[in-house]
């Protein structure tokens, strides 16, 4: 199943100064395999987004520029949350109901990927040496000039994008699911606004059942 591109819209107590949308695309299989793609409508130095780090799992990333993505069970109210950072670090919770029983998800280390060329080399790095491949290899491949007459990447992008791909068979489950997207996107200047497909009254809270505003349903059987 693939998914149109999702407008989010920005809290209103919380409005941006520089960055005039923020856009989702999803390629979704089931809850153990998709892709979310994240574009932001300012050129990257209009954002503070923190340095590329190597991947790995980490706490506290909504605190800075993040995108997130929620999975509920509509049976239940037990959801999954996954928070992906412009650094390559990610972070994956399980909750049993609104805000409570949260514990880390146990989960294989997702691919992020980013229009920042030093988050973009550490990204396939660890995903290269992840599938057993040594990196040096493919890195001398990547620093060959390419021919003078293949058109040549803006230097200077006029948008940020990131990408996340969950591929992990321990979450595929042949159910229906409500989901989330969110970003929280920190500005240059300090501007800092919240992201999501649809917004509860009162302050920004994307663990708030109204931001669950997609439904995906169950995988048809083959």
């Amino acid at each position: 199943m693939i998914l149109d591109i999702l407008q989010l819209v920005s809290h209103p107590d919380t409005p941006p100064a520089a960055v005039a949308g923020v856009t989702c695309s999803l390629s979704w299989q089931d809850a153990g395999n998709w892709v979310a793609s994240f574009i932001v409508a300012t050129p990257p130095e209009r954002l503070k987004l923190p340095p590329a780090a190597t991947p790995a799992r980490t706490d506290g990333l909504w605190q800075r520029t993040c995108f997130e993505i929620f999975l509920r069970d509509p049976g239940t109210g037990a959801y999954l949350e996954f928070n992906f950072s412009p650094s390559g670090e990610w972070a994956a919770y399980r909750f049993t109901g609104y805000r409570e029983g949260v514990q880390p998800l146990d989960l294989r280390d997702p691919w992020i990927t980013s229009t920042d060329p030093d988050q973009f080399d550490a990204g396939m790095r660890a995903r290269l040496t992840a599938l057993g491949i040594d990196p040096s290899v493919v890195e001398v491949m990547l620093n060959t000039p390419m021919p003078p007459e293949v058109p040549k990447l803006p230097e200077t992008p006029k948008q940020y994008a990131i990408n996340a791909h969950l591929e992990d068979a321990g979450l595929a489950a042949p159910r229906d699911w409500e989901m989330g997207i969110s970003a929280v996107i920190e500005e240059a200047d300090g501007t800092k606004s919240y992201w999501a497909l649809k917004h509860p009254a009162g302050k920004p809270d994307f663990h708030h059942p109204d931001c669950f505003a997609l439904e995906l349903p169950a995988p048809e059987a083959p």
